[in-house]
């Protein structure tokens, strides 16, 4: 897989993007910003979520999405190549795990969460042309396709009939389920006015309403913060035990289940044994960063759940 380490790639990179575009004025003026941020963000040491991070974040991703040895690798759950996403959060795991896993197809698919509701996500071919629902509290991106649903509210209670689905993605979702809400700014005071009371069991109603939104023999995609269990008020952090109680309240089959951890060689496989003691790093609750600068997760748990036939 090719990563962008030098200002030759970076640019030929966005020219490419450039000039497949329609809209080339508009992507020119974006094109420039996106070299001046990310330039920024390698010049000053690649620190999580600083100017440039996100754009950054994407490109990798872009590149994961785009090469079929490194979708094969996650389709598979095999060891991923060394530096890959090296202080960047999980998420540059699991939507390239996520889309592998899914494959190509033209079977409706429900995104419980919204995780795949960014325009370079919704233009790969897991996803494009094929009937999407896009089920969240919180959509920031609306984008008019015939093939495009969305559907703004809690999914423990959905408008939506039984068994309509052949797949279910919930991306880093499922652990902000019966918590308080994600804070906005200002952090600090919204976080003082009084939350609503937490239930850290409510994701079983989630995942028994996944069960009955899928069809027979459908499958969900499941992704959650793994690691030394922690309620940070807003996210819970799994273990051993509660994801054995995820798979008992989803009720179904076992195809897959992988884990991934971040260090400072990048992310890469590993085993729920070796990611058990790690903690997750919380930047509002913690500013300052720990010497392996993980942006959030240390470990993630890959889910692929499948109801009885």
């Amino acid at each position: 897989m090719i990563r962008p380490s030098s200002i030759v790639f970076r640019a030929g990179l966005l020219a490419r993007q450039l000039f497949q575009s329609r809209d080339i004025v508009a992507n020119a003026k974006q094109a420039a910003g996106s070299m001046s941020l990310i330039d920024r963000y390698l010049a000053g040491g690649r620190v999580p979520w600083s100017p440039g991070y996100s754009k950054y974040k994407n490109v990798i991703m872009r590149e994961a999405l785009r090469d079929s040895t490194m979708m094969a690798r996650f389709a598979e759950g095999r060891p991923l190549p060394a530096g890959y996403g090296t202080h960047i959060d999980e998420r540059i795991v699991e939507c390239p795990w996520a889309l592998a896993t899914l494959g190509v197809g033209t079977s409706r698919v429900l995104d419980a969460g919204s995780v795949l509701n960014a325009p370079f996500l919704l233009e790969q071919p897991q996803l494009k042309g094929r009937p999407l629902v896009i089920y969240s509290l919180e959509i920031d991106h609306l984008q008019l396709d015939p093939n495009l649903s969305y559907l703004h509210g809690d999914f423990r209670e959905p408008i939506l009939r039984d068994e309509i689905f052949e797949a279910i993605v919930c991306i880093s979702t499922l652990e902000h389920v019966g918590m308080w809400p994600i804070p906005k700014p200002p952090v600090a005071e919204n976080l003082a006015k009084p939350q609503p009371q937490k239930d850290l069991t409510a994701y079983r109603g989630a995942l028994a309403v996944f069960s009955r939104l899928l069809k027979p023999g459908g499958r969900l995609l499941l992704t959650l913060p793994f690691g030394v269990p922690e309620d940070q008020d807003w996210l819970q952090i799994f273990d051993a035990a509660k994801i054995a109680d995820v798979k008992a309240a989803f009720g179904g089959e076992t195809i897959s289940e992988t884990y991934y951890r971040h260090s400072l060689q990048g992310w890469n496989t590993s085993s729920a044994e070796e990611c058990a003691h790690l903690r997750y790093f919380n930047i509002v609750k913690t500013p300052q960063f720990d010497a392996d600068k993980v942006a959030a997760a240390r470990a993630v748990v890959c889910l692929e759940l499948r109801r009885p036939a």
